[in-house]
């Protein structure tokens, strides 16, 4: 077996294998003797079919199979020893030779590759990013109190005879609301009620916070990568060979977006390296249950008990779309927490309004 690879130029090169008989007639002969033993024809007892008969009918499938086989592998070793960070998957060469199973004996076969460029993802002190504590204020605080009161309030259905309308009836704000809302001597008064709603509003805000000062990271992360080149018409004919109901106009609309998520997954591979990242199976299942918490919110189920919480996780985590999700949101979350310790953070205070507008 020859393999040989070009020198890179704008981070492309050919790498090409030639496979002789000494690589592959062992195995064609072996698999042909394993079909010999199980062919059945009329005429012939099950595995006396003679070998040449065998090898006329199924030996050029049973040939390509090997070489497709050991092209595979050997492409793959090349990749590995030589620590290729490819990007896509190598492409059989446009001119590639025609490979002639009757009549040859020894096989070309020709990739183009695609590595990916050198660049510095690392932020530093000279990097400034904000952190926002958003304020929580009574009106903020006034509206959940009334949201938990219409929640655990009456409902009071249509009475056409009366000629009255169905109403709800807020729920009055005594220990039968605080006890409904926290569990039974959880709350004293209105005040710690009020003080505990608070303190919720602003562990929501501080998540809020978090996610935005992850935008700005990776916002700034690829800012760094604007001029980082990369072999742009490789990956589009990579996309098109292993999208085949992609058209060239549909590439060309989301090409741009492909190419920014390329970039973040190769910034967070070395970001991961450069901060030690490592993913625990309690990480994630720590935050699976923080998505399941959220999506209850959502329907209004504040206080979920964490056995509900774990089960909806557990269920989250065998999807594996879901779970892939997850992984990465963890990832980019200790990313995050890293950038954190390196760049000069702004702390500012801001209205949850204006905070809003941030991400207009």
């Amino acid at each position: 077996m020859k393999i040989e690879q070009s020198e890179l130029k704008d981070l492309k090169a050919v790498i090409s294998i030639e496979l002789g008989p000494e690589d592959y007639q062992e195995e064609v002969t072996k698999q042909i003797k394993q079909v010999r033993q199980k062919a059945q024809m009329p005429g012939f007892r099950p595995g006396m079919v003679p070998a040449g008969l065998v090898k006329k009918m199924y030996g050029k499938g049973i040939l390509a199979d090997v070489l497709n086989k050991q092209v595979g592998e050997a492409l793959q070793k090349h990749i590995d020893e030589n620590k290729l960070q490819i990007l896509g998957e190598p492409l059989p060469c446009e001119d590639s030779p025609k490979i002639d199973l009757d009549h040859e004996e020894r096989f070309p076969f020709t990739f183009d590759i695609a590595v990916a460029p050198e660049f510095d993802a690392r932020l530093n002190g000279k990097n400034k990013l904000n952190e926002y504590t958003i304020e929580v204020t009574d009106e903020m605080v006034n509206k959940q109190v009334e949201a938990y009161a219409n929640r655990f309030g009456e409902y009071i259905p249509e009475d056409k005879e009366a000629g009255k309308k169905a109403e709800v009836i807020p729920a009055k704000i005594d220990g039968e609301l605080f006890a409904k809302v926290y569990g039974e001597n959880a709350i004293k008064d209105e005040a710690e009620f009020r003080a505990r709603v608070k303190s919720e509003i602003e562990a929501s805000m501080a998540e809020e916070s978090k996610y935005k000062f992850g935008l700005d990271a990776k916002e700034a992360i690829l800012k760094k990568m604007e001029k980082v080149a990369f072999p742009e018409d490789f990956l589009r004919r990579w996309v098109l060979a292993t999208n085949e109901k992609m058209t060239a106009e549909e590439l060309d609309k989301d090409f741009p977006k492909m190419l920014e998520e390329l970039k973040w997954h190769l910034a967070k591979d070395q970001l991961m390296k450069e901060y030690d990242v490592k993913v625990e199976k309690e990480d994630v299942e720590a935050y699976a249950k923080e998505v399941a918490r959220m999506q209850f919110m959502q329907y209004g189920l504040m206080h979920i008990e964490d056995e509900y919480l774990t089960n909806y996780a557990n269920e989250m985590l065998k999807n594996e779309d879901q779970l892939r999700g997850i992984v990465e949101r963890v990832i980019e979350n200790k990313i995050y927490a890293a950038v954190k310790g390196v760049v000069k953070v702004e702390q500012k205070t801001i209205s949850h309004d204006d905070f809003g507008k941030l991400f207009k």
